[in-house]
């Protein structure tokens, strides 16, 4: 199976390290996000239950992260250092640029929850993803019972 990701520059460039095609339509991929288990400082906005647009701190790592994830989740940054990236951008309900880090540790059942725009079944279908608890961007070992 070939990469889903097509890289830019032979993935030199962290910023700017490729893209996916979703639904269609081509989506930026960063990679700033280099370790599942390193805890990271992030930053998203998102909306609370009354409906305001409010700003949330998280010290946690990417796995952790990805739970955290609403439908109403507009954005997503990263301390690195001493400066903020974004590691995902989201218009619409539908991303314009996310982190391979992210990619790799969202499931079947996160999009569904938090980015029922996002959906695949073609991708999914490739990486044998059968369940909700199926890894949504990662080949899916073949479960044999």
């Amino acid at each position: 199976m070939k990469n889903l990701i097509t890289l830019h520059e032979n993935g030199k460039s962290d910023v700017f390290y490729g893209n996916i095609n979703i639904n269609g339509k081509n989506i930026d991929v960063s990679n700033h996000l280099k370790s599942a288990t390193e805890k990271y400082d992030f930053r998203y906005i998102t909306k609370c239950r009354a409906g305001f647009q409010i700003i949330v701190d998280a010290n946690c790592t990417v796995k952790e992260l990805v739970y955290n994830l609403s439908k109403n989740c507009a954005g997503i940054e990263v301390k690195v250092g001493e400066y903020w990236f974004h590691v995902m951008c989201v218009k619409g309900g539908k991303w314009v640029s996310i982190d391979k880090g992210i990619l790799e540790s969202l499931s079947v059942g996160n999009i569904h929850q938090a980015f029922s725009k996002m959906v695949d079944w073609n991708i999914w279908k490739q990486l044998n993803a059968k369940t909700w608890a199926s890894k949504s961007f990662v080949m899916n070992e073949e479960v044999i019972a």
